[in-house]
């Protein structure tokens, strides 16, 4: 495999970096503003990084199917080295790059509580995996949820939302939707027999959301609230 540029090293750093922070590859609009050069720059280094094996493009055409294959994220996980994203310029920053999850740590389920009439306390301990219960893998994210769209469904505002972007959305599912604007949203998946898409909201103050095309980065697997 032919090496990585100095720049192209810059380009999977700014992608790596954008998908920790939002869940999703960037655009190349996006990358162009954090690297503070053209499109046709960045259109060029993706290629070449797509060439040279560092990069995959999960949905051709689609404006974030861009995503690592093993050797791009070896190639991330070998370097510790100053960012060169403008915000951030001289800054030193390790790179995070988990290949597969851990479990995570182990809580104790020392039993049931009532949250109606109550019940006898009876303690039967069992430990829980917080990886395994949460369905936690190598293609699980993680999103901080902004406004009340989900409220219905027991998501709220501040919460955190576990998805699977490998798992095939269902009638019903909670997704994370890519609209034609660009503009992602949570809401539940509803495609029609005529080849659209309803996106709806758990909550009967909004209006649903009516679209031709649509891009699903993943399914909702689970919520974290922290109180």
């Amino acid at each position: 495999m032919r090496p990585l540029t100095t720049k192209q090293l810059q380009v999977l750093e700014s992608i790596h970096k954008h998908q920790a922070e939002t869940g999703l590859s960037p655009t190349l609009q996006e990358l162009g503003a954090t690297l503070e050069v053209n499109r046709v720059t960045v259109y060029g280094h993706v290629q070449a990084l797509l060439e040279k094996g560092f990069l995959e493009n999960l949905e051709p055409g689609a404006s974030r199917g861009l995503d690592f294959t093993d050797e791009g994220l070896a190639a991330l996980r070998k370097t510790e080295r100053p960012t060169r994203h403008a915000a951030e310029f001289g800054t030193k920053q390790p790179l995070a790059v988990p290949k597969k999850w851990p479990a995570g740590p182990i809580i104790p389920l020392v039993g049931r509580i009532a949250a109606g009439a109550a019940i006898e306390a009876i303690e039967n301990r069992n430990d829980v995996a917080l990886g395994e219960f949460l369905r936690t893998g190598e293609s699980t994210y993680m999103l901080e949820v902004l406004g009340d769209s989900m409220i219905q469904a027991h998501i709220q505002s501040g919460d955190y939302v576990i998805v699977q972007k490998d798992q095939s959305p269902q009638k019903g599912d909670i997704v994370v939707a890519i609209l034609e604007d660009e503009t992602a949203t949570l809401k539940r998946f509803f495609p029609q027999a005529d080849g659209t898409y309803i996106l709806q909201p758990a909550n009967d103050a909004l209006q649903p959301i009516y679209c031709d095309t649509l891009e699903v980065r993943g399914v909702v697997s689970g919520v974290i609230r922290r109180y």
